[in-house]
């Protein structure tokens, strides 16, 4: 039942509509094909935009239905960040935001998540000074790039961010949801090498199985090439019956 299953799975691979996919072989000769689940967005910000303004407009510019930050470098001219809660112990920070319009740093790292259509994100970064201080907190408006600022967006195909107010916290959290990607119920096809090299495994399986409800030894030829010279030089072993006839003993001996 499993087999028929894999089979009727990989026919339509090898003959349905839709982008071709990627294959991952297992140890068992098994075949995966594997829909796209993310895709990636590289850009580049300049001096004098808004860090968290830019990835917004950027977002929903091409109704991305959630973001996420893999990486990304660069530098600002001034920050502006929420701490924890922590207003006494830094000059110049009022209800828990440092404001330090006039100072160089370094991006040293952001991080963060970005929801439906640009609505909303939640961005955190660590900056460095000019002397090697570092200070994070939640990136807010007013982070403005000094020379570039460099990033690169991922989007899930299946999944939905958007924000809720949570009164446990008072702010608006993260709520994640499920969504349809967009080749939903399309079927991967596959050509040329990858389309022949899913029947040759396929026929392997089979020779296997037969081999194995036969009580036939199991052999594993190596493939290509070398699987060709190495046939030449050391065939398998075959499992043909003898045609010659059997010597039944002779009865008037016995008798």
């Amino acid at each position: 039942m499993v087999r028929r299953r894999v089979r009727a799975s990989t026919n339509r691979l090898l003959a349905g509509p839709g982008p071709r996919a990627h294959l991952h072989f297992s140890t068992q000769s098994r075949a995966v094909a594997h829909r796209r689940i993310m895709r990636t967005y590289a850009l580049r910000l300049v001096p004098g935009d808004d860090l968290k303004r830019a990835l917004l407009d950027f977002c929903a510019a091409r109704e991305l239905p959630n973001a996420f930050i893999i990486t990304a470098v660069g530098s600002l001219r001034a920050a502006k960040l929420r701490l924890a809660n922590h207003t006494s112990l830094l000059s110049g920070s009022t209800n828990a935001v440092l404001d330090l319009p006039n100072q160089k740093f370094e991006i040293c790292s952001l991080v963060g998540t970005i929801s439906r259509n640009g609505e909303g994100c939640h961005v955190h970064a660590s900056l460095a000074d000019a002397r090697g201080d570092v200070v994070g907190g939640h990136a807010l408006d007013g982070c403005v790039v000094f020379t570039t600022c460099e990033i690169v967006l991922g989007c899930a195909d299946n999944v939905t961010f958007t924000r809720e107010l949570d009164p446990r916290t008072g702010f608006d959290e993260l709520v994640v949801g499920e969504r349809a990607s967009d080749d939903e119920g399309e079927e991967p096809r596959l050509s040329g090498k990858k389309a022949r090299r899913l029947r040759q495994m396929l026929a392997v399986d089979e020779e296997r199985e037969r081999r194995a409800i036969a009580g036939e030894p199991i052999y594993d030829a190596p493939r290509g090439i070398l699987g060709f010279f190495a046939n030449l030089v050391a065939p398998p072993p075959t499992t043909k019956k003898s045609t010659k006839p059997v010597k039944e003993a002779d009865e008037d001996e016995d008798a």
